[in-house]
């Protein structure tokens, strides 16, 4: 039996997964992309693996799973849970989010895995940038609550 379906099975496991997210260091690598791609094809196919066996009716761990671009976009509250769960006592709660690393561009990182006969969809998706101005929005003002 294999390490997989040895946590799966075990009930007292917690297991929280971010799909996908294997792909941000090849996004950040500055390999060839043909070695990126056949890469990229065998992280997914491992990831799809073991997706199966947390997904199966016979895993008895608590299994919780966000794709990449789920948990990008609201990354609080899946922290805040997985920290109130490993901690022995309630911990003050989250004030703000890590600070993760800057993945503009990744929506086309992923585009081109696809022009290249790839089908990335473990990471959500992520919306093809169009241009240097398209995602950025106009910061906002700080202001003072009394």
């Amino acid at each position: 039996m294999s390490v997989n379906w040895r946590i799966a099975r075990d009930p007292n496991a917690q297991i929280s997964v971010i799909t996908g997210a294997w792909a941000v260091p090849l996004f950040r690598s500055n390999m060839d992309f043909a070695d990126i791609g056949r890469i990229a094809a065998k992280m997914q196919k491992i990831e799809s693996e073991h997706m199966d066996v947390l997904r199966s009716p016979f895993a008895k761990a608590r299994v919780r799973i966000w794709t990449m671009a789920e948990f990008i976009e609201a990354p609080m509250e899946p922290l805040q849970g997985i920290l109130d769960e490993i901690g022995q006592a309630r911990i003050r709660r989250l004030s703000e989010a890590p600070k993760m690393v800057d993945l503009h561009g990744f929506g086309q990182f992923l585009q081109n895995l696809k022009n290249q006969g790839m089908h990335p969809y473990l990471m959500g998706d992520f919306p093809v940038e169009r241009g240097p101005n398209s995602n950025l929005e106009e910061p906002r003002k700080p202001y003072l609550v009394k």
